[in-house]
């Protein structure tokens, strides 16, 4: 039966769950610049924040506000955390965000998810009772009123942009996959088949360059082309399941790229590389000798972690090719 992650996140504690969505952002990196962990007092109402652009703060960000609670978000607890963001944009810290997430694990009230669901009820509701409700709360033994300026932030401001996320919406976010990877050993699964395409593609052309020399060096004949090399009797079928294998590795990599933490895939193609290196550079009566040595001991390697697991004797082979492509094992040398 499948772990229900929800309930895991839920049990962290709330430093954890501030580092939990540091490393769902990073994921993220499609939608961020770069994004930054705010932790402890002064952090202005920042918990961890999303920058759009290379100006960070200075440009277009988000606020991913953390709230590890026994219960669901309250109304106030609601209103005065928002509330910390226009002081401290007023009083010059920063920019208002682009839009303001709350992560409450346990979810919010539903007077919260009611305002949530009708921003302009929500602003109206936000200025009506700051005075009453935020204003002694922002500060301790002090009162921010409503200043004229704070009014027109909150006016100016679009409350279409706030949000909120229960633990069980932030695990069906893909993004969430590395993340629950790290944390709770989630197993991503096993990566689809490579397409190999009927043309070369140019992620390939190195690797086979090399190849067709090394049918040269073996002989007989010549290989100008990879056309050549397809018809040949001896070669067409060894190219093809080179080829196989590349576009396996690909998939692989594209696969674990997007559903585990960035050091997963690293990794594993370091203990590739530090399985095959010796035999690569031992001595061979030719180059041809060298790849099918090396793709031998590439097929039985037993790389650790969940790669690993999923790792078929092709991924490991066309690792290989992909190191030959970067220089980092040549075939022909």
């Amino acid at each position: 039966m499948r772990i229900n992650y929800a309930i895991l996140i839920r049990t962290l504690p709330a430093d954890r769950l501030e580092d939990f969505v540091n490393d769902w952002l990073a994921q993220r990196c499609k939608d961020y610049h770069s994004h930054e962990l705010w932790r402890g007092t002064g952090d202005r109402g920042r918990d961890v924040t999303g920058y759009v652009t290379n100006k960070r703060m200075e440009g277009p960000w988000d606020n991913f506000q953390c709230k590890q609670l026994s219960k669901p978000l309250s109304e106030s607890s609601a209103f005065i955390e928002l509330g910390k963001i226009f002081m401290h944009s007023a009083a010059g810290e920063y920019s208002l965000p682009r839009s303001y997430i709350f992560v409450a694990p346990r979810g919010v009230a539903r007077a919260v998810q009611q305002f949530i669901a009708h921003p302009e009820r929500f602003r109206t509701a936000f200025l009506k009772r700051w005075n009453s409700d935020i204003a002694g709360k922002l500060v301790e033994k002090q009162s921010i009123p409503l200043s004229h300026e704070l009014g027109a932030a909150i006016k100016a401001f679009d409350f279409t942009k706030i949000h909120w996320l229960d633990a069980a919406r932030l695990v069906e976010d893909p993004a969430c996959k590395p993340a629950l990877v790290k944390w709770f050993d989630e197993d991503p699964g096993p990566s689809p088949r490579g397409v190999v395409p009927d043309q070369i593609d140019a992620s390939e052309s190195s690797y086979i360059g090399q190849l067709l020399k090394l049918y040269e060096e073996k002989g007989p004949g010549a290989f100008p082309d990879v056309a050549t090399a397809l018809a040949s009797p001896e070669f067409g079928k060894h190219l093809r399941d080179q080829r196989t294998r590349f576009f396996d590795s690909v998939a692989f990599d594209r696969f674990y790229r997007d559903s585990t933490p960035e050091d997963y895939l690293i990794n594993f193609k370091d203990e590739v590389y530090h399985g095959v290196v010796e035999i690569h550079d031992d001595d061979h009566a030719n180059g041809l000798a060298r790849l099918r040595q090396v793709m031998q001991q590439a097929a039985i390697l037993q790389p650790s972690g969940i790669l690993g697991k999923h790792a078929g004797p092709q991924v490991k082979q066309g690792t290989c090719h992909q190191f030959a492509n970067d220089g980092r094992l040549p075939w022909y040398r």
